[in-house]
């Protein structure tokens, strides 16, 4: 990792000095796909970007839902293949997959919402609305 720096700093530490925290994981992947799809024009003469590719692939949704993840970014971890086969992303819900990755963190975890986010969903336990004046809006 030549002419590379990094620099590990405790988040609640940052918190304390009031200097913001931002996470690049995302940066790599980015640049990663980019080439993907630089190959794909190349050898294939396939044109696609990140607004082209179809979320709604009825195999990718089966594949997720029995957590055969390893390799997918953002799914691949042990608790988010735990995850995957008790949320049961639907076919054409994305926000499904949204969803998991952003409640598979450890404030989520801690704050003990995961079980009970699952339970409304599988509909065992009710759905309420905790702030008045947002009925009929989409949860």
């Amino acid at each position: 990792m030549d002419d590379r720096t990094v620099v590990e700093w405790d988040k609640d530490d940052l918190n304390d000095l009031g200097i913001l925290k931002v996470d690049v994981l995302a940066l790599g992947m980015l640049s990663c796909l980019r080439r993907a799809f630089d190959f794909l024009r190349t050898c294939y003469g396939v044109s696609q970007d990140l607004g082209s590719i179809r979320d709604e692939h009825p195999d990718v949704y089966r594949m997720l839902s029995r957590a055969d993840s390893i390799g997918v970014f953002q799914v691949e971890s042990r608790a988010q293949m735990s995850m995957l086969p008790r949320l049961k992303p639907e076919k054409t819900k994305f926000y499904d997959l949204v969803v998991e990755v952003a409640i598979v963190r450890p404030g989520p975890i801690q704050g003990k919402m995961v079980h009970p986010y699952l339970r409304r969903r599988q509909g065992i336990d009710p759905s309420s609305l905790s702030v008045a004046g947002i009925e009929g809006h989409p949860a």
